[in-house]
């Protein structure tokens, strides 16, 4: 417990000297400073700086990801309603990563680009397994075809990871609406899925741009 606290400390320094400076100018010493131990005790943790910010990253969006672990493992649900909480939780990762750079004022433009693609590897490395198990479960089950399950989990999280994040090459809403329904569309004829089991992404989308708006 002692060891996940001083872990914990370390995260916190981090994500409060993040929100007031940019990334390329905090130091290892300030981060031990911050978080009141020594230099060396961040490197028991950590092996370096890049680590403490994807941890910061992962931690911010844990809650999401062990939800859809929990729900994804469920040995009574259909596998389509397990796919729909991984996308769902896609949905929510890049809502909460606007929100916290809201909130966090990252204006900085090295300090957000290297914020969204540690959010991006997050996202695709801890939901990849977990979408590939589904997948798994879907051809054993005779509901879906996928020939590569593994990677064709990645491309589908890659998708829509960026499509959703909408940083790299900005569009507008309409445009992610659109892009969504078209790669639902490929995705249930390659795989064989019913027609409209994946139509609720632009749907769901579109809700979150007219939320976007209000705020």
């Amino acid at each position: 417990m002692k060891n996940q606290n001083k872990r914990e400390l370390i995260l916190d320094a981090m994500q409060e000297l993040m929100s007031a400076s940019c990334v390329s100018s905090i130091s290892v010493q300030e981060i031990a400073q911050k978080a009141g131990i020594g230099k060396g005790s961040i490197y028991y943790y950590f092996s370096s700086k890049n680590e403490i910010i994807e941890a910061v990253i992962e931690r911010s969006y844990s809650r999401v990801l062990d939800e859809g672990r929990v729900l994804a493992a469920s040995q009574d649900m259909d596998v389509f309603e397990k796919m729909k909480i991984i996308y769902q939780a896609c949905l929510d990762s890049s809502m909460e990563l606007k929100r916290q750079e809201a909130m966090n004022s990252f204006n900085e433009q090295q300090q957000s680009a290297l914020i969204h693609q540690k959010f991006a590897q997050v996202i695709i490395s801890k939901m990849q397994p977990i979408l590939t198990d589904i997948f798994l479960q879907g051809i054993e089950e005779g509901k879906i075809c996928c020939a590569y399950p593994q990677e064709t989990a990645r491309i589908v999280l890659t998708i829509l990871t960026i499509t959703l994040d909408n940083y790299l090459v900005p569009i507008s809403h309409e445009q992610i609406r659109k892009t969504l329904s078209a790669f639902a569309q490929m995705q249930e004829k390659s795989m064989e899925i019913p027609q409209n089991t994946l139509g609720f992404l632009s749907q769901k989308r579109q809700e979150m741009a007219a939320d976007e708006s209000k705020g």
